[in-house]
């Protein structure tokens, strides 16, 4: 016990003591961007410095395509390093003149000496507190340890990531990849490298580290310039998993297929979309994922979710081939979600708008057969209003306010003459012609017992 506190003690000590410090700049090669236009694509870039041999994914892999080639990159074309402003420097024309405190005062922060002492210690306490934060630990133990940033090294790894990809040793890569991006941080090189480890493991049919990979990549560089090609993969992988699940759903987890995730492979599907479509929401696959969570929630009996995003894809119709269909399953999903009379009447107003919208929008070419659907659903929505109306004059029936229920009766006769409600209606009010139009009073006799203030005044 004592020898593992000791060691605790000393390993501590060496951390603290390590310096953080190491010398930035860029790499001395641009890294390539490799990437496809979408999963079943092929490159279509054919020059000599970026041309390889088609890939051969597994079967129902949605990985198809070609790999552009890494090996030629052009050395001595490296940026240049970006100027470093002088910091601390004020122009003479800002310099305000300083307090000075009379002889003999002692006040703490008004220019004495007593303030050159406070700010020392307040910079050795955020000096201290900086150098105990995990991540810069973690920074001064993998340097202490030999494995601190390093540019040679890390593009000793780029370059071995590079020819094991090309050998389609997809695994392998993705370890020198990693490697490359840990040993120089903040760079060009680790951004295209952490890129490069999703683009090996999906080549590699490992969907989960792959989709693991890029979002740890748009995590770190935010606006990044590979934003557009892990959207196309975040769509490629959740449709995969989306086919999946709709030939089985694998309720219970997954051991064996490598491809999907552990378990829930439609939910996983869903996020992906989701992903695709924020992670670069002005593409043609924005609208394409909006309409796949639509289209899965509504598989997944999830009617008002899906009618969300039904008419996200209605108010925002960059892809015209989509709309009609958002508003034709819109308007299904709403129906879905309506419950019955006795419950909100929002759904079959949402339904109902969303069909005469279609029916106005669309000539008649383009709605084909979908325009007699849409008759009849709008003739649906009517049944279910009358009932709604013949539903409310039977429950003031039951409570015996006569006159109440006669007004919606009335109600359902003139508004749904064609329904059969309207006939039920009917005789209903031949029934309670001459009832009294609300129930008797059977506690008369308390507000004889105990008069109200009122009548107490007018007495």
């Amino acid at each position: 016990m004592r020898r593992s506190l000791a060691r605790a003690w000393i390993a501590l000590g060496l951390l603290l003591a390590a310096g953080a410090g190491c010398t930035t700049g860029w790499p001395a090669k641009r890294p390539f961007a490799p990437g496809t236009s979408s999963p079943s694509a092929v490159a279509a870039d054919a020059s000599p410095a970026n041309t390889l041999a088609a890939n051969a994914p597994a079967a129902g892999a949605p990985n198809a395509g070609a790999v552009p080639d890494t090996s030629q990159n052009a050395p001595g074309d490296a940026p240049k390093t970006p100027p470093q402003g002088q910091a601390g420097v004020v122009p003479a024309s800002f310099e305000q003149p300083r307090y000075v405190p009379p002889a003999g005062s002692s006040i703490v922060g008004m220019g004495g000496d007593g303030d050159d002492e406070l700010v020392e210690k307040k910079s050795t306490l955020e000096k201290t507190g900086e150098a105990l934060a995990p991540k810069n630990i973690g920074k001064k133990l993998r340097k202490a340890l030999g494995k601190g940033p390093n540019e040679a090294y890390a593009n000793l790894q780029y370059e071995e990531g590079q020819k094991l990809f090309r050998e389609k040793k997809y695994e392998d890569a993705a370890k020198c990849f990693k490697r490359a991006a840990s040993r120089w941080p903040d760079s060009a090189l680790e951004e295209d490298a952490m890129f490069l480890v999703g683009e090996s493991w999906f080549y590699a049919d490992r969907y989960t580290k792959a989709r693991d990979a890029y979002q740890a990549l748009i995590k770190k560089y935010e606006g990044s310039r590979y934003e557009d090609k892990v959207a196309m993969r975040y769509f490629a992988i959740a449709k995969y998993w989306d086919e999946c699940a709709q030939k089985d759903s694998h309720w219970y987890p997954n051991l064996k297929d490598k491809t999907r995730p552990f378990c829930d492979a439609s939910g996983h599907a869903i996020s992906l979309y989701t992903a695709s479509r924020l992670t670069d929401p002005k593409s043609g696959l924005a609208d394409d994922a909006t309409m796949a969570v639509a289209n899965a929630y509504f598989r997944k009996n999830r009617f008002e979710d899906a009618a969300t995003h039904y008419d996200m894809v209605i108010k925002n119709p960059r892809n015209n081939q989509h709309v009609l269909d958002a508003h034709v399953l819109g308007m299904q999903s709403r129906l879905r979600s309506y419950l019955g009379p006795q419950y909100e009447v929002s759904p079959l107003d949402q339904a109902e708008k969303l069909a005469e919208q279609a029916l106005i929008s669309f000539p008649d070419e383009q709605l084909g057969a979908e325009k007699a659907r849409l008759q009849q659903v709008r003739k649906a929505i009517r049944f279910e209003r009358s009932q709604r109306e013949f539903q409310a004059g039977e429950y003031y029936y039951n409570l015996k306010y006569y006159r109440s229920a006669r007004m919606y009766y009335q109600r359902t006769i003139a508004d749904y003459p064609d329904t059969p409600f309207a006939k039920m209606a009917e005789e209903r009010m031949a029934e309670t012609k001459d009832l009294p139009p609300v129930p008797p009073d059977y506690f008369k006799w308390v507000k004889k017992v105990f008069p109200d203030s009122q009548n107490s005044k007018n007495r």
